[in-house]
């Protein structure tokens, strides 16, 4: 298991690093389209933000999925005549864009080639930044037009390496202690993923806490620790990203409590028979409250086995030493500015609710705190 130094305890962008190894030239992503061929993949379709954080939160199952090649994704992002140089059957021909934005995200390798032999899985090589035998079939791909934005949120499992290939992102991360956190959501329920469900109107009372604002250009590799909260936004009109994720020690605990967390959610979901693509983020299974049962059982079985030693050597990362290191320091959320929230551009999405929706919605959102959920982890290993 390769773990992070302690010093890195803050996000770090590191310069020099080579993570695909190719001769072609990746510029404006043709590279890649000639890679997938026609390949169909799934890309998000969502409305473009006018503010940093826009009227209202775009989670996954609140955009449309459609199916498109690379080539035609490359053809609508460069269109600059509201897609009417665009074929009536291209798939993104009705969505414009300068309204709307296209992403194809946490693309797993070897699932979307359905093999690990595909020549971009062998182009992939972490060995600069330290990952050792790590490549492409340990990684995820992301492309998205200007205006692809993935909502705040923290990654519950690991640590994160991204590189940057193609075109420009902004990233703003928080510390896990940020009192952004209290703007926690789990619904909708993604394993794995903690979303900020952030409503404009309230930004002013976070302007003061702290941010680090980052821009990520091609040739940088940034290091995400554990737990530290992170909205992405892509600045150029092609954005192509690499990223893995590295287990670390204690991510057993952190799936048994999410495991927790899933049994609370599908079973009042269940209960109330309300609907996946109201409760669930996009992709995301309901899964039997019977099955979870099964699985937390067999989590927390595990749990109590000895390792032998021999399995519990962990390895420090170092990158090699042509990379540079460059540590980044934090502002204030004020400074990068911000939407007023005088501006009335929230949309409140809780208008069509019930009374007793509502209330059981706070409900949940008091059930699945991670104070809520540390107190049963660790009741439930104490009886």
């Amino acid at each position: 298991m390769m773990i992070a130094p302690p010093h890195w305890n803050v996000p770090y962008i590191f310069k020099g690093a080579t993570i695909i190894n190719d001769s072609h030239s990746w510029t404006e992503g043709q590279r890649l389209a000639d890679l997938f061929k026609q390949k169909l993949l799934s890309f998000r379709v969502g409305k473009r933000q006018k503010s940093l954080f826009g009227d209202r939160v775009q989670f996954e199952k609140d955009c449309i999925h459609i199916q498109s090649t690379i080539d035609d994704f490359l053809c609508w992002t460069t269109s600059i005549d509201n897609n009417n140089s665009l074929p009536i059957n291209h798939p993104l021909n009705q969505y414009s864009n300068k309204e709307y934005f296209a992403y194809a995200d946490y693309m797993h390798l070897p699932e979307i080639f359905e093999n690990d032999q595909h020549p971009l899985i062998n182009m992939i090589n972490w060995s600069d930044m330290g990952l050792k035998d790590r490549c492409g079939k340990e990684s995820t791909l992301w492309i998205g037009s200007q205006g692809a934005h993935t909502p705040c949120h923290y990654d519950t499992y690991g640590i994160n390496f991204v590189a940057q290939i193609v075109g420009k992102k902004r990233w703003l991360l928080f510390p896990p202690n940020s009192p952004i956190g209290q703007l926690q959501t789990r619904i909708p329920y993604e394993e794995s993923s903690i979303y900020i469900d952030i409503d404009p109107s309230q930004l002013n009372k976070f302007k003061n806490i702290d941010v680090y604002d980052i821009i990520l250009e091609p040739g940088d590799v940034l290091f995400v620790p554990k737990h530290w909260w992170h909205f992405v936004s892509s600045l150029d009109l092609i954005t192509i990203s690499v990223n893995s994720w590295l287990e670390q020690p204690d991510d057993h605990v952190e799936r048994i409590k999410e495991m927790l967390v899933r049994q609370i959610i599908t079973s009042i979901m269940m209960s109330h028979d309300y609907s996946s693509d109201q409760w669930l983020n996009h992709n995301e299974v309901a899964t039997d409250p019977m099955i979870n049962l099964t699985l937390l059982s067999s989590l927390l079985t595990h749990s109590e086995v000895k390792e032998p030693p021999s399995k519990r050597c962990r390895y420090i990362i170092t990158p090699a030493n042509h990379v540079h290191e460059q540590c980044l320091t934090s502002t204030l959320l004020g400074n990068i500015g911000l939407s007023n929230s005088n501006d009335n551009v929230f949309i409140n999405t809780c208008s069509d609710e019930s009374n007793n929706e509502i209330l059981l919605k706070r409900l949940v959102k008091a059930m699945t705190a991670p104070d809520t959920i540390d107190l049963i982890y660790n009741k439930l290993l104490s009886v």
